[in-house]
């Protein structure tokens, strides 16, 4: 069984920098060993910035970005290895049977429109920006992973009206290798797109066992089963 965040670890904060909104993976900087392919190691405190995908570390009190990400063979947050790959640091999953999952975090914020005056959600008619008040409540699964569909508002307008309405949605990749071919799937139409030879065994193990690809401990046994067909 794959070594996936609990519930704990997966309570987000935020943090502004250079007006970006960052969410990160894990709910503080931990202690994180940076091990470059020249063999140069390094210790800091880091955390994964998910909404724009950077690993970032603390300098002192600066917030820093990790660079030349190139240059990295491999880091390891507080037990949890990653590795960069298609641009981008990616957790690692393991699985007993030796798939390896490459776990591409992405988290973004969604415009859902705003609150009217009898507290009915409502189609945006025009563009607002995210407030830095906005709060992102818990995006944590059952059983670890990450699920898609929190909800949180800005401030109202000092009437209780038009607040804008915000989801927090789960845009993560995941890559994985079959027969020497590397897959990239975000979503189930994703997974039937790349497998159309085993599309309708694979919607019935989805909808047998109640899976989807909104949590990463359920994508990840639809994953697992994709890797047994054929063998």
């Amino acid at each position: 069984m794959r070594k996936l965040l609990t519930a704990a670890l997966l309570a987000l904060c935020t943090l502004s920098a250079a007006q970006e909104k960052r969410v990160f993976f894990f709910a503080d900087f931990v202690n994180t060993l940076i091990q470059y392919k020249s063999g140069q190691k390094f210790r800091v405190k880091a955390n994964y910035d998910m909404a724009n995908r950077k690993m970032m570390y603390m300098q002192g009190e600066r917030l820093m970005e990790l660079t030349d990400a190139q240059l990295v063979d491999t880091i390891f947050t507080d037990g949890y290895a990653w590795v960069h790959h298609d641009g981008h640091f990616c957790q690692v999953a393991d699985s007993e049977d030796g798939h390896r999952v490459l776990l591409g975090w992405h988290v973004v914020s969604v415009h859902d429109g705003y609150v009217g005056a009898y507290g009915i959600s409502q189609t945006p008619s025009r563009k607002v920006q995210l407030g830095s008040d906005f709060g992102l409540g818990s995006l944590s699964g059952q059983a670890g992973g990450m699920y898609n569909g929190t909800y949180g508002t800005n401030a109202d307008d000092g009437n209780g009206r038009n607040l804008d309405v915000w989801r927090k949605k789960s845009c993560s990749t995941y890559y994985f290798v079959k027969n020497g071919r590397e897959y990239a799937v975000q979503s189930l139409k994703g997974v039937y797109k790349a497998f159309p030879e085993h599309k309708e065994e694979i919607k019935r193990y989805v909808k047998a066992h109640h899976l989807d690809m909104m949590t990463a401990v359920k994508a990840l046994r639809i994953i697992d089963y994709i890797m047994m067909l054929g063998e």
